[in-house]
């Protein structure tokens, strides 16, 4: 069992990406919920939101790049270290796919790309008059990667419960903290 822990870049940004994907979810369905100049503030909240999480994964990933990991537990059945991996890969590939569909939504909808007052988002495309075929595409991609990204952090929220509680491993102060 390896008693090593994740580089510090990596725990701080879990953690921040956590809460954010929190908020996020709950920002989405209820600006869904919820309509008229409420919802749409919470829509805009949403989108600014999404643009921080998006920088968050980029800085996530260049640490996972330039850091050592710790080593895998070696005590782990080889099919829990694959699920892991692969939970995780699912993950990664959400939290990337989400604000790049959100962002092209936004932008079809000629909405404002500030975020937070502070920075604006690039238009990196103008999207065509009479046709929202890919606006269509990138609602129904945001739709089903927030339901799949729900999905994937009960799992893992489970998984990490399950380490702590019934395995009694450590696995979360371990790792994590």
């Amino acid at each position: 069992m390896s008693g090593e822990r994740h580089p510090a870049c990596l725990r701080h940004l879990h953690w921040a990406a956590a809460a954010g994907v929190a908020m996020q979810l709950a920002l989405g369905w209820g600006s869904e919920a919820i309509d008229g100049d409420t919802g749409m503030r919470l829509l805009r909240i949403h989108f600014q939101l999404g643009m921080v999480l998006l920088a968050l994964m980029l800085l996530r990933l260049a640490c996972r790049l330039v850091r050592r990991m710790p080593p895998a537990d070696g005590g782990e059945p080889r099919w829990r270290r694959r699920a892991a991996r692969i939970v995780h890969a699912g993950l990664y590939l959400l939290l990337f796919l989400l604000p790049i569909s959100g962002y092209v939504i936004w932008v079809w909808m000629e909405a404002p790309l500030d975020v937070l007052g502070v920075l604006r988002a690039p238009r990196l495309f103008m999207p065509p008059a009479n046709d929202e075929t890919w606006r269509a595409v990138a609602w129904y991609v945001h739709f089903a990667c927030a339901w799949g990204l729900s999905a994937l952090v009960a799992l893992h929220v489970a998984a990490a419960l399950w380490h702590q509680w019934v395995w009694r491993d450590g696995l979360i102060s371990r790792r994590m903290l």
